[in-house]
């Protein structure tokens, strides 16, 4: 016989982990693959957004590890997160994600300011 009692919410877990100096690169580059190697939007379409979507389907948290690179130019952020905030939606986004930033902890604030206030930027046409 049931109580009547609602469960209590569980919090997500991590069901699925990018270490991007590992998975990707410790250069990440600019916004676009044409402006060059390890770019924002190839980091969003190989890896980000398939996980994303993974950890979304199944209600949990994608973990994302910041650290170990030499830097992520705006370009990049924009290009990948701030893209993947103007695909799903900013709350969708936070909610799902959790960053690691041990290295930079100014760089986790760029990270989610981008997701926040995702800058619209249309690809250039040739």
């Amino acid at each position: 016989k049931k109580c009547g009692k609602h469960p209590t919410q569980k919090p997500m877990e991590i069901l699925e982990k990018i270490i991007i100096a590992k998975d990707f690169t410790r250069t990440p580059g600019a916004r676009y693959k044409t402006d060059g190697d390890w770019s924002g939007e190839q980091f969003l379409e190989e890896i980000l957004s398939p996980k994303f979507d993974r950890a979304v389907q199944s209600d949990g948290l994608l973990y994302i590890d910041l650290d170990g690179v030499y830097g992520y130019q705006s370009s990049f952020v924009s290009g990948s997160f701030g893209k993947l905030s103007l695909d799903k939606d900013a709350e969708l986004v936070l909610k799902h994600l959790q960053f690691k930033s041990d290295e930079n902890p100014i760089r986790l604030e760029q990270v989610i300011e981008e997701i926040k206030n995702p800058k619209k930027k249309d690809k250039p046409t040739v």
